[in-house]
């Protein structure tokens, strides 16, 4: 009878030591701590731009200055940069006073039209330039279609009695960084969308 158990007991040790082994196996495929066998496909993360802060002296309000009562426009011009894109207007004369104000969609209204227009991107930043001097004879480009990662496209949406418009389609939440710089004089707005 001694033998009889002896062997059940043996019987049972191996049964446990291969569902141990199985198990161990099982886990180890599933990727289990320590494993080294398949894993499960990660869940991709937010694209870097919807989690990201914007660099830094950009904002999401509205900017306003200007240091003359009048200028010509001699060049509208793009360009993408090295994490954001740039928008420029350089002027004879001074910076007249300007505004530039990020909203929430690309849609703007074409003035003294009062039609609609969409432009590329998510969102828009609206430039209003006064009193350009030379309105009525402006021969710079009107539209600009860079498809850049932010700067997506660029339009000049009003050019009557003094006033110029530019919209800009902006790829993400638009964020701004406005500055004047000189020789020749320029508005300069940069953007970035996260």
């Amino acid at each position: 009878m001694k033998g009889h158990t002896d062997r059940r007991r043996t019987t049972r040790a191996l049964k446990r030591f291969f569902v141990a082994v199985a198990l161990m196996g099982l886990l180890t495929a599933c990727g289990a701590a320590g494993g080294t066998g398949v894993r499960s496909t990660p869940t991709p993360s937010a694209t870097p731009s919807a989690t990201a802060a914007p660099p830094s002296g950009f904002g999401l309000g509205s900017v306003s200055g200007g240091s003359v009562s009048g200028a010509d426009v001699t060049a509208v011009r793009v360009a993408g940069q090295s994490g954001y894109d740039r928008f420029v207007i350089e002027f004879g004369g001074g910076v007249p006073n300007y505004t530039v104000t990020p909203q929430a969609n690309a849609t703007f209204t074409r003035s003294p039209k009062g039609d609609q227009v969409t432009l590329e991107g998510t969102s828009g930043v609206l430039i209003v330039a006064h009193s350009v001097t030379n309105w009525s004879s402006y021969s710079a480009p009107t539209s600009f279609h860079p498809g850049y990662p932010y700067l997506r496209q660029a339009m000049q949406v009003e050019n009557f009695e003094g006033y110029q418009q530019w919209a800009l389609g902006v790829q993400g939440t638009a964020y701004v960084r406005v500055m004047t710089l000189g020789s020749p004089d320029r508005l300069v707005v940069d953007v970035v969308g996260i």
